[in-house]
């Protein structure tokens, strides 16, 4: 069994006080949770921290005196599929200001592992900036503080402007939707992070669901029992390989500049604003399975319950195999993506 999840990586459930997003002092005591049928409540709490019971976003807004923004928020972020930091920036970029939104963001110790995987994401992107510079990239760098090298600044203009020029865009702007490119490639970047160390979890749970599947005994009385683990097993065979497919293919993005036009960043743009809202779906859908068959098969100490067959296929049948379906079209829109890298 996988070591305990980091709880910036828990997708499904989000406390209400992580980030300043609410002026009710009720509802930031509270927490907004996917459960395994992908229904989202608000897990309310007392001052003391003691739980009071769930509730919907309409009982939530009639029983507290919410504002009016603090309403639009708790909406939108109840839609929300994933309640990682980058789906909850997107759920709220409609009702927050900029300000607002840059303090949603994964914490500094986080930013510096995600180093790793965003390295080869920005490396094409920072030759083409530093292009006839001294300017040596080691660490985080964002082009603002580029741009504060009066030594340098000259010559990143410079192929900004070019840069701006191929792409048809107003150099006042590049920096803006380059930003915003290199922010969806940091959550992709993220989401595979994630998706990493979740990988051993669901290979475990699908070695669990073929052992399911292996027992005829039960099939007469379940007579569903033979296809629907068979769908199950299929499900998360598919995201695998599908998930495994994708980031071994966007790892290529480093070599996006070298040959860039207009149509092509706007394609990559288009395309890739669509895959990581999927990819968010995906990774949030199977920690959420994960989440209740580790809780009612695996102890704290990370030992097996006894447990019958069963058991096993009742409890499989009500929460993993439940609403399986709904991951199908992000899975397939994944599998059939094409970036013209």
């Amino acid at each position: 069994m996988a070591a305990k999840t980091d709880p910036i990586d828990i997708f499904f459930e989000m406390p209400l006080n992580k980030w300043q997003i609410f002026d009710s002092k009720t509802l930031s005591r509270s927490k907004i949770v996917l459960l395994h049928d992908l229904k989202p409540v608000v897990d309310m709490f007392n001052a003391d921290g003691v739980g009071i019971g769930v509730r919907t976003a309409a009982e939530v807004i009639n029983e507290i005196g919410l504002s009016t923004h603090d309403r639009q928020r708790l909406v939108s972020l109840m839609s929300a599929r994933s309640f990682d930091v980058y789906s909850v920036r997107a759920a709220l970029n409609d009702y927050m200001s900029d300000a607002e939104l840059e303090q949603i963001k994964l914490p500094p110790k986080e930013q510096e592992r995600l180093q790793g995987y965003m390295n080869n994401y920005s490396r094409g992107l920072l030759k083409v900036i530093l292009d006839g510079t001294e300017v040596k990239v080691t660490g985080r760098s964002s082009l603002s503080s580029i741009l504060e090298d009066g030594v340098n600044r000259g010559a990143v203009l410079k192929n900004l402007i070019e840069i701006s020029s191929k792409l048809r865009i107003e150099p006042t702007e590049i920096v803006v939707y380059i930003s915003k490119l290199s922010e969806i490639i940091l959550a992709i970047s993220y989401y595979q992070r994630v998706y990493d160390s979740l990988l051993p979890d669901l290979r475990e749970l699908l070695v669990d669901v073929k052992k399911l599947h292996e027992q005829t005994a039960l099939m007469n009385r379940f007579p569903g029992m033979r296809e629907e683990t068979t769908e199950a097993m299929n499900a998360g065979r598919q995201t695998i390989l599908t998930l495994n497919g994708y980031f071994d293919q966007f790892h290529k993005v480093e070599k996006f500049f070298d040959d860039i036009t207009p149509e092509k960043f706007k394609s990559m743009r288009e395309s890739v604003e669509v895959h990581y809202r999927a990819i968010g779906m995906i990774v949030c859908f199977w920690q959420i399975k994960l989440n209740e068959w580790r809780r009612r098969f695996w102890d704290n100490r990370g030992k097996r319950r006894d447990s019958t067959w069963e058991q096993k296929y009742n409890f499989f049948k009500d929460t993993v195999y439940h609403n399986l379906y709904t991951i199908e079209d992000n899975v397939e829109l994944i599998k059939t993506a094409k970036l013209d890298l």
